[in-house]
């Protein structure tokens, strides 16, 4: 052998990466001593045969390299190929390399030979696959922990409303109380006298048929605060919105009475039934109204306007409330869904209702908008799903959102 040959094999063989020269018609020239360790071959085993036929060998099974080769690449390319391969060792265990293929130019602009140099990643794939697994390991346990603390926020701020509306709730359960009693008071001195006349029979039918009308509004009332401040897995049905707004208005009627706003429904008639968790989609509507009310507590023109409508083409059911309230600043309107934003009074709000509305729509597959202008009123415009993908509803999103 020749002094540059025998140099040329001592420096391919001082390399740790895997080198290969290999000839125009795929025989492999020259080995290195890493390649022929890592790959458990003897140099007579590898030198003047086709390097698919060598690769076909360690893996046991039909190779397909040389349809696949990356020498075409640089073939048909002209330059140099860098890929990554899989290759299986003598133990059976996958084998990862990153190889780089560089074409030798003869002077009349033939190929020579190729130089195949490859690098076991190996433990680099591993490593990262670790990390991987480290990470989606890490991102579950963070997704469990925003479920908890969403899951906290929702009934906080639901406490919240439930506490502001049992307050005006009182008054309403006690006018009809305070008439049922007057009622049985009048009815019992009715029944004292010893002749009954037939007018008197009459109109204590009437008083009866007053007292049913007023206990059943006041177990509506009871009702529907109960299901309101109850703490309920999450369950999706089919309901329909415009008496899910109903019974929040009678919810809240004392409270709309009290603060002199008049109330001005446009419900489409005949809107399709949505599907989706109606005990949270309540607590949206009832947040809402709640900041409505108390947005027009300065203004002496309170209208509050409740819309729904939908859209047969897209299959959603649309819901807007606008007020004529006070209005949200130009420079807060993009910020009404952060946490803990709120533009309220100190003592007022804490600014997490909104945030509260902003995951449950978006919990629902749904959109929300904001639209106003300050000192013009504001209006909140939901588009919700008429079939939900029930996926979507997993009480696992962090808070997004704040109250006015």
């Amino acid at each position: 052998m020749k002094l540059p040959d025998i140099e040329m094999e001592t420096i391919l063989n001082g390399i740790q990466d895997f080198i290969l020269i290999i000839s125009p018609d795929r025989k492999i020239l020259q080995a290195n001593d890493a390649f022929l360790k890592r790959m458990s071959y003897s140099r007579h085993d590898v030198i003047g045969r086709k390097c698919y036929n060598v690769f076909r060998e360690a893996i046991e099974k039909s190779s397909n390299c040389h349809e696949n080769c990356p020498l075409e690449k640089v073939i048909r390319e002209k330059r140099y190929c860098q890929t990554e391969l899989i290759r299986l060792g003598v133990d059976g265990k996958p084998i990862y390399t990153e190889l780089t293929i560089f074409p030798i130019w003869e002077k009349k602009g033939k190929i020579s030979k190729f130089i195949e140099i490859s690098r076991d990643i190996t433990k680099r794939k591993s490593d990262e696959k670790q990390t991987q697994d480290y990470l989606v390991k890490m991102v579950e346990q963070r997704t469990q922990q925003l479920k908890e603390s969403h899951e906290r926020l929702l009934h906080q701020d639901k406490m919240a409303s439930l506490g502001k509306l049992s307050s005006s709730v009182v008054h309403e359960i006690n006018n009809p109380v305070a008439g049922i009693l007057s009622l049985v008071m009048l009815s019992k001195r009715i029944l004292d006298e010893d002749n009954i006349t037939q007018d008197e029979q009459k109109l204590f039918k009437q008083y009866l048929d007053l007292m049913e009308t007023e206990t059943r509004r006041i177990g509506r009332i009871v009702s529907n605060l109960l299901v309101f401040a109850r703490q309920s897995k999450i369950e999706v049905v089919k309901f329909d919105m415009n008496e899910l707004i109903e019974q929040i208005l009678m919810l809240n009627s004392n409270l709309l009475k009290i603060n002199k706003i008049r109330v001005i429904e446009e419900l489409e008639h005949n809107l399709p039934l949505i599907s989706g968790s109606e005990d949270q989609l309540k607590q949206v509507v009832m947040n809402l109204i709640s900041n409505a009310v108390e947005s027009m507590s300065r203004v002496s023109k309170k209208r509050l306007t409740i819309k729904t409508f939908s859209k047969p083409k897209d299959k959603t059911v649309g819901l807007e409330i606008s007020d004529t309230g006070m209005g949200i600043p130009k420079d807060a309107v993009s910020k009404v869904f952060e946490p803990f934003f709120t533009t309220k009074k100190k003592g007022k709000g804490v600014g997490l209702g909104l945030s509260v509305v902003y995951g449950i729509i978006n919990e629902h597959g749904g959109k929300i908008y904001v639209d106003s202008d300050q000192g013009k009123g504001a209006k909140f415009s939901i588009t919700l799903l008429q079939e939900l993908d029930t996926k979507n509803i997993v009480s696992n999103l962090s808070p997004q959102g704040s109250t006015e």
